[in-house]
């Protein structure tokens, strides 16, 4: 009988040894963010979620136990994310707005001459920065 109680606690063991390590990394993540260190918390966050992901893969996804074509399908996925994410962040570092959908209503100087005059003022404060709602 102590073999079989043995052999679910090593079961056990590795999981929970990673879960634990996820929380701890969790605790981190949440302690870097009370703690202000400007860039430096973007990059350490950034390290420590590239952590969480490593110990997912290789742990819960049996990624250490499985065949090379497994592992290059999970690599070209993480490759793929990496990618479609490059293209987010470029895509938001070329814009020359906020991030916000709309804004308070342009001075007189930031519009054109022939822009002038012609917003609705049953739309202010606020109007559509990108598109016609007309």
């Amino acid at each position: 009988m102590s073999g079989v109680n043995e052999s679910t606690w090593r079961l056990w063991l590795r999981p929970s040894l990673v879960w634990l390590a996820l929380l701890v990394l969790l605790g981190i993540t949440v302690g870097s963010a009370y703690i202000p260190l400007g860039a430096g918390n973007g990059i350490i966050n950034y390290g420590i979620a590239a952590a969480k992901v490593a110990l997912v893969l290789i742990f819960f996804m049996h990624l250490d136990r499985s065949r090379a074509l497994i592992r290059l399908a999970a690599l070209s996925g993480v490759f793929w994310v990496l990618f479609m994410f490059s293209l987010s962040f470029g895509d938001y570092l070329t814009r020359d707005w906020n991030g916000s959908a709309t804004t308070l209503e342009p001075t007189q100087s930031q519009m054109g001459a022939r822009e002038r005059g012609t917003y609705p003022r049953e739309r202010l404060p606020l109007v559509p920065r990108f598109g016609h709602r007309d």
